[in-house]
């Protein structure tokens, strides 16, 4: 900070030449009113608040700057230009200190409600000496009339409009309002509205669903087995995040497969047919019937990785005997004697038989 420029502002603060200006000092804050931190006004500087937009919202920056609207010839150099902190800035003021130590009445008169000159004022030679018409914002309070400014309306806000809805259907969003410089607008050279259009405040709904997410892979497991195929397995969470509030699982398949190869375990071994066994009995005693051999796939044994003997593992042959037993050849016997006739008188006929039963 420079102590040239502080110091001969606190000399004139104790010999009383011109009364001191405080004001309050911050800077890209939200809430004027929550200011309150000081600072001490050079000579010629005056109270400010200024308006600004950061991020969809209204800040603002507060302290010392030098005269601005109260510029005219009218006002000594040696008056103090501003409010104390006794009564905070304010968005419409329409009159400035003329005198020293009046910070407190500075603001005090509003726009006035007709069209007519300070009767305590002579505006034809003030204008004259100072060209106080040259500066409109400060003539339009004391000389309107004679400086032609009837015409000159400031614009002054309309009401707030309704707050629209929340921006959000869960968690934090914001509301909005807004106005219009329309009550009136302003017309001939007035000062539009000061402040801000748009009015912003936080709202609050319930927290949202948090819904599933996938975690990374893992990375493959080994392979299930040491020889030969087997499968690899990775794997993944439904933890980034992990569902919450009744959002969404995580939606697909949690772990994966795929197919590893090793080294062979053993070495195939392909199945041989060992020797044919010696023929079986006949199977009857007589008469025709049938002899059996078998071999075995043993010679040697195939082991799984290798293939299996080709070809039958029985065979069949034919085996005649003697018949079972010997032909008898039939032969008649004797003749029986002959029957009595078959009438009693005139001729008639007698019979006899044998049959084939011998043997």
């Amino acid at each position: 900070m420079n102590i040239g420029v502080w110091i001969p502002v606190g000399i004139l603060c104790m010999i009383r030449v011109s009364e001191c200006i405080e004001c309050f000092n911050c800077q890209n804050i939200a809430d004027p009113n929550e200011c309150k931190n000081t600072s001490q006004c050079s000579s010629g500087q005056s109270c400010s608040l200024q308006t600004f937009q950061a991020d969809s919202e209204l800040r603002y920056n507060m302290g010392c700057q030098n005269n601005q609207l109260c510029s005219s010839l009218a006002v000594s150099p040696q008056s103090i230009i501003g409010r104390s902190v006794q009564t905070r800035q304010q968005y419409i003021c329409h009159e400035c200190c003329s005198t020293d130590r009046c910070n407190e009445n500075l603001c005090f008169h509003k726009t006035p409600s007709e069209c007519t000159d300070d009767e305590t004022l002579d505006c034809a030679r003030l204008n004259t000496l100072f060209n106080v018409c040259a500066d409109i914002h400060h003539a339009k309070i004391t000389c309107p009339k004679f400086c032609g400014l009837c015409q000159l309306v400031d614009g002054n806000w309309a009401e707030w409009g309704t707050w629209t809805q929340c921006s959000v259907t869960c968690a934090n969003g914001t509301q909005e309002r807004t106005r219009t410089c329309s009550h009136p607008p302003p017309s001939n050279g007035g000062l539009n509205c000061s402040g801000p259009a748009v009015d912003t405040k936080l709202c609050t709904k319930q927290l949202c669903p948090v819904h599933g997410n996938w975690a990374d892979w893992s990375s493959w497991s080994s392979c299930s087995v040491t020889c030969d195929v087997g499968l690899m397995k990775k794997t993944r969470t439904c933890t980034n995040p992990r569902p919450d509030r009744f959002g969404d699982n995580c939606y697909g398949d949690a772990s994966e497969y795929t197919v590893c190869k090793n080294e062979h375990c053993i070495a195939p071994v392909h199945g041989n047919w060992s020797t044919w066994s010696v023929w079986s009995n006949c199977s009857v005693t007589c008469d025709g019937g049938l002899q059996k051999r078998s071999r075995s796939c043993t010679n040697p044994k195939p082991n799984a990785r290798g293939d299996y003997c080709f070809g039958d593992n029985c065979e069949y042959t034919v085996c005649q005997n003697q018949p079972c037993v010997s032909p008898v050849h039939g032969n008649w016997s004797a003749w029986s004697v002959w029957s009595t006739c078959s009438v009693t008188c005139n001729g008639g006929l007698q019979k006899r038989s044998r049959t084939c039963t011998n043997p």
